[in-house]
């Protein structure tokens, strides 16, 4: 009996193998394991545990990449994450588009409770790496939204320095990297508290909280801790981040929200789009009632390309 068929029967038999403290685990119902079984557990103990390890691996690997709208015949939308690891908000966006306009989000490390990156080349180079296991060759289209607009900035610069083709690279929204300051953090908080006290306001909160459950289902829920330890390891790696002039398109999606500060990306990309949807602010574009006036401006950009 080799590795694989070993490992058949014990699932055949309800038994459950895990690795806890570097050491192999077994559970199994009364009479599950006769002395044949206990025997090649025993001698196959090395090579058991190598296959536990290696399904885990990939486990937590398919994770970063998520499904917020797998089906289409198009290519892909990558949404990276903003700075909690949260891409769930982008949900009602995927919805608006395309029937056949796939969007997949890219999750940072430390969801888990891994240690998360430090450095958004870090960030970017790990977001890089997931994308192109989902999708080895481009053209690609990059979109973030907040903070993760300075994520996205940098895989576009990664992914191009590698040769690749981005067709698209879409800030929606994306405050400069200087704007993540504690001041102005302190600021766009005391903001966020006296709007949330108004009905519209309330609403967006509870739809985003309710979208968060929906894409939570796909993955498993994430740790509170982590996902704070995450957002602070981000918000301060933007901070840190200097920009480099891009040899490419960039689209930028400006909005109503004071802190955005659009302007200053301008000098650091080879040409500019400008879509004005500063009648409205980021909340209510991404998980308000106006999210099909972002959809309809996304989207006649995807046209514009052949996306």
């Amino acid at each position: 009996m080799d590795d694989a068929a070993l490992l058949s029967t014990l699932r055949a038999r309800d038994v459950r193998l895990w690795i806890e403290d570097s050491n192999l685990k077994c559970s199994a119902p009364v009479g599950a394991l006769d002395a044949e079984l206990k025997q090649a557990l025993a001698s196959r103990k090395q090579a058991i545990m190598a296959i536990l390890r290696q399904a885990e691996a990939r486990s937590v690997e398919r994770t970063s990449i998520v499904p917020i709208k797998p089906d289409g015949s198009r290519p892909p939308i990558f949404a990276v994450s903003g700075h909690g690891g949260d891409i769930f908000c982008m949900l009602p966006l995927a919805r608006h588009l395309h029937a056949e306009q796939p969007m997949v989000g890219i999750q940072p490390p430390g969801l888990d409770g891994s240690e998360p990156l430090s450095t958004v080349q870090d960030l970017a180079r790990y977001e890089v790496q997931q994308i192109r296991k989902y999708r080895p060759e481009g053209p690609y289209l990059i979109a973030g939204h907040c903070a993760g607009g300075s994520l996205a900035f940098e895989v576009a610069q990664q992914l191009t320095a590698m040769g690749q083709k981005v067709a698209m690279l879409a800030l929606i929204g994306s405050a400069y990297p200087t704007m993540f300051n504690p001041t102005s953090l302190l600021l766009v908080r005391l903001s966020s508290y006296l709007k949330v006290l108004t009905p519209s306001a309330f609403k967006r909160r509870l739809q985003l909280r309710l979208e968060r459950q929906k894409g939570a289902e796909l993955v498993g829920a994430s740790n509170l801790a982590a996902r704070s330890r995450v957002e602070s390891a981000t918000v301060a790696a933007v901070h840190n981040y200097t920009p480099r002039v891009y040899d490419g398109h960039v689209d930028l999606f400006i909005t109503a929200d004071w802190w955005h500060r659009a302007h200053l990306w301008k000098p650091l990309a080879r040409s500019i789009s400008e879509h004005d949807l500063e009648r409205f602010e980021l909340n209510d574009l991404l998980i308000g009632e106006h999210v099909g006036v972002l959809a309809g401006a996304l989207q006649e950009r995807l046209n514009q390309i052949g996306a």
